[in-house]
């Protein structure tokens, strides 16, 4: 997947998450005000804990997918593993084919600097075809924030759609989907 930042964009907000796309490529980058993301989250309930960021990751034959970009804001409610927020999710098969999900966030458990975010769909489509049936599915991913420092590489997995529970993965939080490198991007998680 070519990188082409000046014609896509990915803006995140409260009220809506949007994937801007130019032809078939989707590059989503960093939120654009993450602070008043976070400020109008805090101010509608959220506290606590959380987790925003971007980031870019290749796949394997194992899981299909070649490549995979997404950006989120997850930020907790105070009430056990509840939160608030959204993820916008592209990937690219290695049949080609390409694939779009919104989410609302419903749970986050962060221990240290690793967040699990637990989400349901909202709009699912592939190769611009939406698709029903996934709506109200559960997607679950793992993030860690590795620091600033030059050179640091934050962590992420692939986004999963085989979890029977998005809030029993926030609870357990499982060593699977394995972390991998985000090439690009930028992943910040908070503790209480």
């Amino acid at each position: 997947m070519r990188i082409n930042r000046k014609a896509s964009s990915l803006l995140c907000g409260v009220s809506a998450l949007v994937l801007a796309c130019d032809g078939s490529e989707r590059d989503p980058i960093a939120p654009r005000n993450v602070a008043s993301t976070v400020t109008a989250l805090t101010s509608m309930g959220a506290s606590g804990a959380g987790a925003t960021g971007y980031a870019e990751i290749h796949g394997t034959t194992v899981q299909g997918i070649k490549d995979e970009i997404f950006s989120f804001t997850a930020l907790s409610t105070g009430s056990a593993f509840a939160a608030m927020g959204q993820v916008a999710v592209h990937f690219l098969t290695f049949t080609n084919s390409e694939v779009t999900v919104h989410a609302e966030v419903t749970c986050l458990s962060v221990v240290d600097n690793q967040a699990w975010v637990g989400s349901r769909i909202t709009r699912f489509a592939r190769d611009g075809e939406a698709v029903p049936a996934r709506v109200g599915l559960p997607m679950v991913f793992t993030v860690m924030d590795v620091g600033e420092d030059e050179g640091a590489t934050d962590l992420a997995s692939l986004v999963f759609f085989g979890s029977s529970d998005d809030l029993e993965f926030c609870n357990t939080r499982p060593a699977i989907p394995v972390l991998r490198l985000s090439t690009n991007g930028g992943i910040q998680v908070r503790s209480e």
